[in-house]
């Protein structure tokens, strides 16, 4: 009979997320990994196989927690005005200048793994849409392809400011940046 385990696995999952969004994938170690999840070698080898599947277990409690609360922020905001529902988005964290997990999987790992740049896209892609349909629900007259280009440009805005706070620079005025793009 199996012996049952002694540990929730989504406390170690969140301790993995913690440690890779801080740290990234290749500079996480084991005993790093280890210590973040509060796991045995035995336990993590069992629960997880390897540090790559743990990693990817973090990208979809991300997307489970994060993004998912992100866009129920969004979609529950009431404002006609793009711009206050949006600038939720571009709050500097309590967390320091971790940045977003989005951004760094798609730069560190994605390039040489699949599963993860599937991950990110689909991560983004919610995002993007969340993005749009406050666009929409603003401003239903614009055409359909500026406001796609504008849920576009968002993201990519959005991405570069949680790069930019990972890096310690986002002093800037996001939300009046914010509200230039979207005065068009």
């Amino acid at each position: 009979m199996a012996r049952p385990r002694e540990f929730d696995i989504n406390d170690a999952i969140d301790g993995a997320m913690g440690i890779f969004w801080r740290q990234g994938f290749k500079a996480t170690n084991l005993p790093d990994l280890l210590e973040a999840m509060g796991l045995t070698r035995g336990s993590f080898y069992k629960a997880f196989g390897d540090k790559e599947n743990a990693y990817l277990r973090s990208l979809l409690r991300y997307d489970e927690t994060i993004v998912t609360e992100t866009i129920r922020a969004l979609e529950s905001c009431e404002s006609n005005i793009a711009s206050d529902c949006l600038k939720e988005m571009f709050r500097s964290s309590s967390d320091g200048n971790i940045g977003c997990f989005i951004c760094n999987a798609m730069v560190e790992v994605a390039p040489d793994n699949q599963e993860v740049a599937r991950l990110t896209k689909s991560m983004a892609n919610r995002l993007k849409q969340a993005v749009l349909n406050i666009l929409v629900k603003s401003n239903p007259s614009f055409p359909n392809t500026l406001q796609h280009e504008l849920a576009d440009i968002v993201l990519h805005l959005y991405f570069g400011f949680q790069a930019l706070g990972k890096a310690g620079s986002n002093e800037a005025d996001w939300e009046n940046r914010l509200k230039i793009i979207l005065a068009v």
